[in-house]
């Protein structure tokens, strides 16, 4: 826009030397040559197609001054594309017999061509700004964007290390009631069992007896409390990495983890046990030096898949008791185990999220 405005107002310049002129044809011609120039001026991007509008246009010149009238106009795309050494055909421009008559008219023709430089100096300078402006605005979005997922990195980062602080508790409140609680009522069921034996009948017996009943009760619901207390306490993500920990020295293992904080439990000891019974599979029997080991959450289901690059795979019978355990967990939890060794051996288990398992 701006340059449009700045060719405009320097065409308005040329016209004005045409008015009053005897000749039509030729101001005519003078003007829609500086136009078509003008135009061509916005899309033409290379550099040496415009060397030759020029040229054309200055042999033009050459046969009728009159297109000299516009002089300004070439001139401001010469200068807003910085071609420099190209002005020197304009500067024999004034050699050619002069189609200005009278000193106000040169003067003004000379002062168009100083504001035709001048205007193309402030479009180059004020697209340079803009130009920077837009790249600050870019980089400051860019910057935002980086921030925000810094951000955000940072607080799942603060929720996983509270929900690890959390299951920390839970392990130690589990371990603390198993170790006083649970040793206390055993205690107390043992001298029960022991007074039972010395007094076997009688008022104090039928006492004794609902104090045992109690005791056991206490004792079950204790255990069953402990029991939930740490399975709960188990960290998925960092049972896998434990179990990667123990192979890396020997294979390049990548570990590639994209699952929820809150896995139900039932999922959670499944892949465990079977990411265990793989790497244990590996050690013993895999001759790669590679391992890839994948877990995923999806809208619908569970994944993990293990496969490492060993040249000696195959399934045999497929009766193996660690293929075997592995096949029942995940029929136990309706999923699907597969077995594959194209590339390697690798393992495929999937569990759907039914409500079943959702809501244990």
């Amino acid at each position: 826009m701006e340059q449009i405005l700045d060719k405009c107002m320097l065409l308005g310049f040329g016209i004005i030397f045409l008015i009053g002129g005897e000749s039509i044809m030729m101001p005519v011609v003078a003007l829609l040559t500086a136009i078509i120039s003008a135009a061509l001026g916005f899309y033409i991007e290379d550099k040496k197609i415009m060397y030759i509008l020029f040229v054309g246009i200055f042999i033009m010149a050459l046969l009728q001054p009159m297109v000299l009238l516009f002089f300004p106009v070439y001139l401001y795309d010469a200068v807003y594309r910085k071609m420099s050494w190209f002005l020197a055909f304009f500067l024999a421009a004034p050699l050619v017999p002069p189609v200005l008559h009278g000193q106000k008219e040169w003067i003004l023709w000379v002062f168009s061509i100083m504001l035709s430089v001048v205007l193309a100096n402030k479009t180059i300078k004020k697209q340079s700004l803009m130009e920077e402006l837009i790249r600050t605005r870019d980089d400051s979005t860019e910057l935002n964007l980086m921030l925000k997922e810094k951000n955000k990195n940072l607080l799942e980062k603060q929720d996983y290390e509270i929900y690890l602080a959390t299951l920390r508790e839970r392990n130690r409140i589990a371990r603390e009631i198993h170790d006083n609680v649970g040793h206390m009522l055993s205690r107390s069921l043992l001298m029960t069992g022991a007074l039972l034996t010395i007094e076997k009948e009688g008022m104090v017996h039928e006492q004794l007896v609902n104090i045992k009943d109690t005791l056991d009760t206490a004792m079950t619901n204790i255990r069953q409390s402990v029991h939930d207390l740490h399975d709960d306490s188990v960290d998925l993500k960092q049972s896998i990495i434990e179990i990667v920990e123990t192979i890396q020295s020997d294979y390049d293992v990548r570990l590639d983890y994209d699952m929820s904080i809150q896995v139900p439990r039932k999922v959670k000891y499944c892949l465990i046990a079977t990411t265990k019974e793989a790497v244990s599979n590996i050690i013993k029997h895999s001759n790669g030096d590679k391992v890839q080991i994948s877990l995923r959450e999806h809208p619908g289901f569970y994944q993990l898949v293990i496969e490492d690059n060993g040249t000696n795979a195959h399934i045999g019978s497929g009766n193996g008791i660690g293929l075997q355990n592995m096949k029942e967990r995940a029929d136990s939890l309706g999923g699907t185990f597969r077995i594959h060794t194209e590339k390697g051996f690798g393992i495929f288990l999937t569990i759907p999220k039914t409500e079943e398992i959702l809501c244990e």
